[in-house]
């Protein structure tokens, strides 16, 4: 695959989507395109090989449903609080989205989390490679959610994954992660597959633990969420898009 070929395959797709992009953008992509491709019989970091569909439905998959959820939240959120992206993989849905709109991740942290730590060593590989100038800010975790805490995150944070896993237990893990890290609310986007059933709104209970296991901290979230849908490349892909707010009642 030449330059040239990836970009005219770029192009077209993103045209047809009114996606603009700059040289710069459109070579950060054909970087992302080569390490992937170069390393992912390393890592098995996707299934999916041709140009096309890697383009289709990874690259513009992953901005079409931030994107689409940044003109939902009208308050700016993305450029001011600290986004995690779970179960990443192969930084799928924020890497592209952060290559889309680069001011995302100037005064936020943009943060990685997999529980598989050859994904997260590609992730370093392909963040040495794009160079992107507030690298800084960018962080990638071999972690699970639920394990992870913090003391050093804004009081409330963005999650995004893309169908990561049964939604009860996703949830379950958000409110164990917040309640570690005394985090108080966060919104939750969630990339849902095309037979996803939004849960009913619930409140959790979560336990936790002081490092020293003296103390012990309960918390109880407050669940609500709706379903969106929207469609790209001229209609004929249909997507879903779960946005949940979890809010501390304590």
């Amino acid at each position: 695959m030449t330059h040239r070929e990836f970009v005219l395959e770029l192009k077209k797709i993103t045209e047809i989507n009114n996606i603009e992009l700059d040289d710069l953008q459109v070579q950060y992509f054909f970087e992302y395109y080569r390490i992937l491709s170069k390393e992912n019989e390393k890592y098995n970091l996707t299934s999916i090989r041709d140009l096309k569909s890697i383009v289709l439905k990874h690259f513009l998959d992953s901005i079409m449903g931030l994107k689409f959820f940044e003109e939902l939240n009208k308050n700016d959120e993305l450029y001011i609080l600290d986004i995690i992206d779970f179960g990443c993989g192969a930084g799928f849905p924020l890497i592209p989205y952060r290559i889309y709109n680069q001011s995302i991740g100037k005064s936020n942290k943009l943060i990685f989390i997999d529980s598989n730590r050859k994904k997260i060593n590609f992730l370093k590989i392909l963040l040495q490679n794009l160079k992107f100038k507030n690298n800084q800010k960018i962080i990638t975790l071999h972690s699970r959610l639920e394990a992870f805490d913090s003391n050093d995150l804004s009081s409330k944070v963005i999650l995004v994954a893309r169908a990561v896993g049964e939604i009860n237990k996703i949830l379950k893990n958000i409110t164990s992660f917040l309640s570690r890290s005394n985090i108080k609310n966060a919104t939750f986007v969630y990339y849902a597959g095309p037979n996803f059933i939004m849960p009913e709104n619930r409140i959790i209970k979560s336990s936790q633990s002081s490092k020293d296991r003296k103390k012990t901290s309960d918390s109880a979230y407050g669940i609500s969420g709706k379903i969106f849908d929207y469609t790209y490349q001229e209609k004929t892909v249909r997507r879903k898009l779960a946005v949940f707010d979890v809010k501390n009642l304590k």
